[in-house]
């Protein structure tokens, strides 16, 4: 009774072990999904810094403009030393007039506030904010160009995995042929050398499922530097389903309309350049002379008033400005339309790839199941010596392909799907 005790112990401390192995197991695999590739490649991009940078550089930019709507201040210092100054060619009875001093000197405050410009600065602070958009728009088209890099690595990783998981359940296929052969050649019913093309295969596999590993590797430390995360062995890519996404317009477009949209601000400016400026103003200072010119004493004075100021001809640089913007919008026009044209011939190319990958598909699976007929009416004949081992291994090579093939073209239907997604989305 003890022993069955200790027995039942071991029992549950056996499967309470292996049981939180699993647990570990299923933690340690990780899951990666396209869409979170995506999501890592854009947070690892090093451009994303030069967006914050670029935001800065332009809030300090917009918030110098907007000085302009405060008050200005100046204070100024004269002292001169004139050879001559005002003096009467002539003398009046009972009266001196004392001429100027020729050391003349005076200090003086002044304040003045813009009052109209036409809404200059309002219109110079929009073109800011519209050169910020557009400039971070263009980090934002860099990094769709990546996308399609990200998608090669990601679907050759897949494709790698259902290449090798083909070639592993073909070799436990010729292993257990082998053994079976084996069998037969300790019972002398086969040639001593009836399973070396067999084994000529196996071989072949093992070194194929060698090359596997090694390309996988490669591929996987590539996608990892581009979404900087390590990505292990273990790490087990989804394949997506890459019509739930939404369909928002390519990054292009948005980028497109800022540029349109900073010609416009620019042509509202130059329409208002040459309204009249008004502004008000105040001096007050102290001086020798001061206002009256003919009190030679130390004096305090004052001046306020308006200032108004209007470019009425420009001999039209203005219009000519303009006329400029206008062709500059109809390139920005036409390389909008150029974009889309080539946008529309990569869309088709890709459609052409997902109707040609999923016409193979239906074919390779129709070819796997006569390759399998064919290798179970193989085996069957090699039992009874109808064929030799390379005539069956002749047979598997076929499957092989097939299924691979078939591995192929579901990876490059997917892949094709991906890619005519970035091309027309984002």
């Amino acid at each position: 009774m003890k022993l069955l005790s200790i027995n039942k112990k071991h029992i549950v401390l056996l499967l309470f072990m292996i049981g939180f192995q699993s647990v570990l197991s299923l933690q340690a695999q990780e899951t990666l999904s396209l869409a979170a590739c995506y999501t890592l490649a854009e947070t690892n991009y090093p451009l994303q810094v030069k967006k914050g940078l670029l935001a800065t550089q332009n809030e300090a930019e917009v918030a110098v403009i907007s000085k302009q709507k405060l008050p200005k201040f100046e204070l100024a210092a004269q002292a001169t030393y004139q050879s001559d100054v005002v003096s009467l060619p002539f003398s009046l009875p009972n009266m001196e007039i004392e001429a100027p001093n020729q050391e003349q000197w005076k200090a003086t405050f002044t304040a003045s506030q813009l009052i109209y410009n036409g809404g200059l600065i309002d219109l110079q602070q929009n073109i800011k904010k519209a050169e910020l958009g557009a400039k971070q728009q263009e980090i934002a088209v860099s990094f769709h160009q990546l996308k399609a890099q990200i998608n090669s690595l990601y679907f050759s990783v897949l494709l790698l995995k259902q290449t090798k998981t083909v070639l592993e359940k073909n070799t436990l296929q010729i292993q257990e042929k082998i053994t079976e052969i084996d069998k037969r050649i300790q019972h002398g019913v086969a040639p001593v050398n009836a399973a070396d093309p067999l084994h000529v295969k196996l071989l072949e596999l093992q070194q194929k499922i060698i090359e596997i590993d090694a390309t996988q590797k490669q591929v996987y430390n590539k996608l990892g530097l581009l979404i900087g995360k390590h990505i292990s062995n273990t790490t087990e890519l989804s394949l997506p389903d890459v019509y739930v996404s939404q369909q928002i317009k390519r990054p292009e477009f948005a980028l497109f309309d800022f540029q349109k949209e900073i010609i416009t601000q620019n042509d509202n400016f130059l329409s208002k350049k040459n309204y009249p400026m008004l502004s008000a103003f105040g001096t007050g200072g102290v001086g020798n002379p001061g206002l009256n010119m003919l009190d030679n004493s130390e004096q305090g004075f004052y001046i306020v008033g308006l200032k108004a100021k209007w470019n009425v001809f420009d001999w039209g640089a203005t219009k000519k400005q303009r006329q400029a913007l206008a062709i500059n919008k109809e390139i920005i026009d036409n390389q909008q339309q150029v974009f889309e044209w080539k946008q529309s011939i990569e869309a088709k190319t890709y459609l052409s790839d997902i109707e040609k990958n999923t016409s193979l598909i239906k074919s390779d699976k129709e070819l796997i199941a006569l390759h399998k007929k064919g290798i179970a009416t193989a085996s069957k004949q090699l039992k009874h010596d109808i064929i030799t081992t390379a005539d069956y291994t002749a047979e598997v090579n076929k499957l092989v392909q097939a299924e691979i093939n078939l591995k192929t073209h579901e990876i490059q239907l997917e892949l094709a799907k991906a890619n005519y997604q970035i091309t027309m989305f984002n």
